[in-house]
């Protein structure tokens, strides 16, 4: 290990153990006839714990997808499967009908029906629900409807041709204990109809242990799953090597070292374009405000070098909202070429030839070499006169400022991010000026966006989200960087671990 590694991981571990965050006991590898555990180090566990409405896509599905299911789901290869729902159909343009999924109860005993999914789409349409992360995810939705114990009828105030999709990060809850308990407490004893159910969050919710469901539809291998925040990399892949878990998120830094000693290495597209968002809509005036200094940034960087070298050619380089396994990716819009002097050409235009200065705020990196890569783009900024500095900030509170639109920097981290439905059409709702306090707002692009989430036709659809990639493209609301990928590294004795949706399909994963 690195020296600088070294020192992090000693530091990292040498808080934890002296905080007495470590799982007393909980951590060690279970003796011979114990029941199967499966102990997954991840960056971080949910802010809101086991709320699945106060956040979308990872970190917070990593534990989520454990306990909860929607209608419907995204499989391995990224297309849209049956979850909770087995059909779906539209019964007309702002209606569509829900069949659901046969003897499903919640971990609680609660039976799963229509009824669940209608209290549960009622609260998401509530005040309370509004102001979360997954109420506006579907702030279209009018009314749902029990049709029958097994039938949900969906109203939305415009046609959705994607409205199945956007469901699948609507997580279901028994409607008995979320009014028993209220949002609050719910999230310290999360019911779902997922593989596991929670035991016990521990540590400060630094660490959660969760318990098989035998009966679950989704009928998990393993007896017990232990999840453990451990932000910093290097204490991962310690706690690997250690024996103290199982599975891990990596950084591709470490892959060679740990394939070396022995262990396997999962990659997978995490239908995310990394990007930097240009803070044009903040109080105090900013450079990037012009469009010349965003598309200069943009011109600056050589993604070709930073995909090749630092993410070892797994990724590829970006210039739009979409990755290439991404709905809506448009093959003929390029990357911005590495242009150093046309960048100051454009700055010089801007009336910033001699220089500026730019802040950059990032949440702790879920995604590989994410350090480097920022450290690497304040280099290339600097050839061109451009002095940044990047503050890190921790994921709960970079997600707090975003959700209130308080983030000060000129720059911030937020990925064009598809995931929890692999649609474009996401990430280029929140890069508008549709989006609730918004960052970056420009009127031209909103017609655009507004067809196409009513367009339900899907070859013009397809054509309008293309047309809509090349006007980011040139608008540049973000510094585009790479395509994301995600890493995972596991003990060789593991078998069966997929990634869906950035995420370990937990009830697949079994030891040999």
């Amino acid at each position: 290990m690195p020296a600088a590694a070294a020192r992090v991981f000693t530091a990292g571990l040498t808080a934890w153990l002296a905080a007495g965050l470590l799982l007393t006991g909980g951590l060690q590898a279970p003796a011979a006839g114990a029941a199967e555990r499966l102990r997954v180090a991840i960056p971080t566990l949910p802010p809101t714990l086991g709320n699945p409405y106060g956040a979308n896509g990872t970190p917070s599905s990593l534990t989520w997808s454990a306990i909860f299911d929607g209608l419907t789901r995204l499989g391995p290869d990224g297309l849209l499967q049956p979850a909770l729902a087995t059909h779906w159909e539209m019964e007309s343009p702002t209606q569509w009908r829900f069949t659901l999924r046969e003897g499903v109860a919640f971990s609680n005993g609660e039976p799963l029906d229509a009824q669940a999914v209608v209290a549960t789409l009622d609260w998401l349409r509530s005040p309370a629900g509004q102001r979360t992360v997954i109420g506006t995810e579907i702030r279209s939705v009018t009314a749902a409807e029990a049709r029958d114990p097994r039938t949900v009828v969906i109203h939305t105030d415009r046609p959705d041709a994607i409205l199945p999709a956007r469901l699948s990060s609507v997580m279901i809850v028994p409607p008995g204990q979320w009014r028993a308990l209220g949002a609050e407490a719910f999230a310290r004893q999360p019911v779902g109809t997922g593989p596991f159910r929670l035991v016990n969050w521990t540590d400060r919710g630094r660490s959660a242990r969760l318990a098989a469901v035998p009966g679950s539809w989704r009928a998990p291998t393993l007896d017990e799953l232990v999840l453990i925040g451990l932000p910093d990399s290097a204490v991962r892949v310690q706690a690997l090597r250690s024996g103290e878990v199982d599975l891990a998120v990596v950084d591709i830094d470490d892959t060679d070292f740990l394939v070396a000693r022995g262990f396997a290495i999962t990659h997978a597209p995490a239908m995310q374009v990394m990007a930097l968002a240009f803070n044009t809509e903040r109080e105090r005036p900013t450079p990037v405000s012009d469009i010349r200094v965003r598309q200069a940034l943009n011109l600056a960087i050589d993604r070709e070098a930073i995909a090749g070298i630092l993410l070892q050619g797994l990724a590829a380089p970006a210039g739009q909202p979409a990755s290439r396994v991404t709905h809506g990716y448009a093959p003929d819009v390029p990357p911005y070429p590495y242009d150093p002097e046309r960048a100051r050409a454009l700055l010089a235009e801007a009336g910033y030839a001699e220089g500026l200065s730019l802040e950059i705020q990032v949440a702790e990196g879920n995604m590989p070499a994410a350090s480097q890569i920022y450290q690497v783009i304040v280099q290339y900024f600097a050839r061109v006169g451009v002095q940044a500095r990047v503050q890190v900030r921790p994921f709960s509170a970079w997600l707090r400022d975003y959700l209130a639109g308080s983030v000060s920097a000129d720059l911030f981290g937020l990925p064009w991010n598809s995931g929890p439905y692999n649609d474009v059409i996401r990430p280029l709702e929140y890069y508008s000026c549709l989006k609730r306090r918004p960052f970056f707002c420009d009127p031209e692009v909103v017609p655009a966006i507004e067809a196409a989430n009513v367009e339900t036709d899907p070859v013009r659809r397809l054509e309008l989200l293309r047309d809509l990639a090349a006007d980011m493209h040139r608008l540049a609301p973000s510094l585009f960087v790479v395509e994301q990928i995600d890493l995972f590294a596991q003990d060789a004795a593991l078998a069966g671990v997929e990634i869906a949706n950035r995420v370990p399909m937990y009830e697949l994963i079994h030891w040999r």
